[in-house]
Order: structure tokens, then sequence, then C-alpha cells
């Protein structure tokens, strides 16, 4: 089940969203398994410090977050944030399910292959539950700010 907060959220910023409830899905990419859409089209969103605030940096299941685009540009220094520094701050989700939502006032950062896709699927604060929302309508309503090349391939070992 949504929680109740971000269920509010969406049902007024995102009024044709859809809910899908799901086997229990603890990565973005178990996420697309589960929602049996391509890793491309799932928003993971990493949790950086940028400067002395945090910020969610939104790539694809299929990618990792590159700190060093994101600090070009935001012009600040960029960090991933160890989940015990920022879980509290996305009370009531699951620790590693929340939503790359405005309603956490955070700044979202994402990367700007998303604007290539009609839809976005993320989780919605539980691993049971998912989200999808119209890719543009999420870029406005939550206030997205597009960085190119945000999110760079996993190396192959």
């Amino acid at each position: 089940m949504i929680p109740t907060v971000i269920e509010a959220h969406l049902r007024e910023k995102h009024r044709g969203f859809e809910h899908h409830h799901h086997d229990r899905a603890m990565t973005a990419q178990d996420l697309a398994a589960a929602d049996h859409v391509t890793g491309h089209r799932v928003a993971k969103p990493v949790v950086v410090r940028l400067g002395d605030r945090l910020a969610l940096a939104v790539v694809s299941a299929v990618e990792r977050v590159s700190l060093g685009m994101l600090e070009e540009a935001t012009g600040e220094h960029a960090e991933l944030v160890p989940e015990s520094e920022f879980a509290a701050r996305f009370v009531p989700c699951e620790a590693g399910a929340e939503p790359a939502l405005s309603l956490f006032g955070i700044p979202i950062f994402a990367d700007e292959k998303f604007l290539h896709a009609d839809t976005v699927v993320m989780q919605a604060g539980t691993h049971e539950d998912s989200v999808v929302l119209d890719t543009h309508a999420w870029i406005v309503r939550e206030h997205v700010q597009p960085v190119a090349n945000l999110g760079t391939r996993f190396a192959l070992r």
C-alpha cells in the first residue's frame, strides 16, 4: 500500500498515475522485472550531497550516477550519502523505496534521457508498490532539473 502522504501528493499532482502492486523489488532492476518494463524506463533516485544540502540524482535502473556530471551542472561538490544519514528525511518510505517527488523538499536532478520517454516508473514508498507517471508532467510538476549524461552505464567486468 502506498503511504498516505505519497498517495495524496500523487493524486494532487499526477491525477492519471498508474499504481502497480507487485512482488517485493529491492533494486531498480528488480522493479523493472516486476513491472515488466525495460530498466531504461525505471527512475532510480540516488541521494547525494551537493555542497551542504541533500538532493536526488535520478538515473535509469541500468545506470549509475556520474557525480562529475552533476558537479559540472550545479557547480557544487557532489558525493553519495549513506542511507543512515538520510532515511529519516523520507519517512514514511521504506529504506530504498523513496520516490523522486518534490514533497520531500529536496532538489531533483534527472538524466535528460528521461525526456525521450513518454512515461517513467518509480517506487512509491514501498518495495511492493510502484507508479507510472507521464514523464513531462513529472519533470514539470516535481521541478525536476534535467542534466546531460547524469547516468552512465555500469562497466562490465
